[in-house]
């Protein structure tokens, strides 16, 4: 519901490292808030899609299309789950030749420039969903994105410098697989990165007040948690940021 009436932007998130451009997610409106934001498409290196939901894939196609000068010039990578591909598929055959694809594989990673983009284990979600963990210098940034709580997640992602988690609940329900807020935090405690950031709110984390959690959080775990808002800017190192739409 909160994408739905676009309570929060839904585009995903932009990870510059480096000379390396990325675009995770591109949901409803991605396009927009990229020109809204002054990013240029054609800039991208890849786009990664954690899992086919349409919050996390709506946009995809023209992404790809943009990424591509409209197919006119042959780039960039595309790296998602194989059932983006298959059967039901949210990426249209049109567009495929466009640009280089490849199907996520769990514990595959990806050479792409300077970084590395691993893919350590497959989620706990009604589809096939992968997070993934960038590698770049001697620092590491993991994506937690949609899933049920499973203690393997602590273990794959340990040790990262920084952490993005998806966290739609404040109870759990579990019609809804999703990770609610406690388990969020019981998982920042036990992966310990310098600076965590939540993100993908539900209604549940709206009316409870996302800085307010984040802030219970911290002081918790000792860890600095950000809450995500719309047009976020979250420096990693000097040349490396991440511009992040909720």
């Amino acid at each position: 519901m909160v994408v739905l009436n676009q309570m929060r932007h839904s585009g995903g998130f932009w990870l510059r490292l480096g000379d390396v451009n990325v675009l995770q997610d591109p949901g409803p409106g991605c396009l927009v808030m990229v020109h809204k934001q002054r990013l240029k498409p054609g800039s991208l290196d890849a786009i990664v899609l954690s899992h086919r939901h349409i919050d996390h894939s709506n946009d995809i196609n023209v992404m790809t299309e943009a990424m591509t000068y409209g197919g006119f010039e042959h780039r960039g990578r595309l790296i998602v789950p194989a059932d983006c591909l298959n059967s039901d598929p949210v990426v249209l055959q049109y567009v495929r030749p466009f640009t280089e694809i490849t199907e996520i594989r769990e514990g595959m990673e990806i050479e792409l420039g300077k970084i590395r983009i691993g893919f350590p284990l497959k989620n706990m979600h009604p589809v096939e969903t992968y997070g993934a963990i960038y590698k770049f210098g001697s620092r590491r940034l993991g994506y937690i994105p949609d899933t049920e709580y499973f203690p393997g997640l602590v273990e794959a992602y340990r040790g990262v410098d920084f952490l993005i988690i998806n966290v739609v609940r404040m109870t759990t329900d579990r019609k809804i697989r999703h990770l609610n807020i406690n388990e969020a935090a019981e998982l920042i405690n036990a992966i310990r990165p310098k600076k965590a950031i939540l993100t993908h709110f539900g209604l549940q984390v709206l009316k409870a007040m996302p800085e307010a959690q984040a802030k219970r959080i911290s002081e918790r775990t000792g860890v600095e948690v950000i809450a995500a808002y719309d047009g976020l800017r979250v420096d990693l190192e000097e040349k490396e940021s991440l511009k992040k739409w909720v």
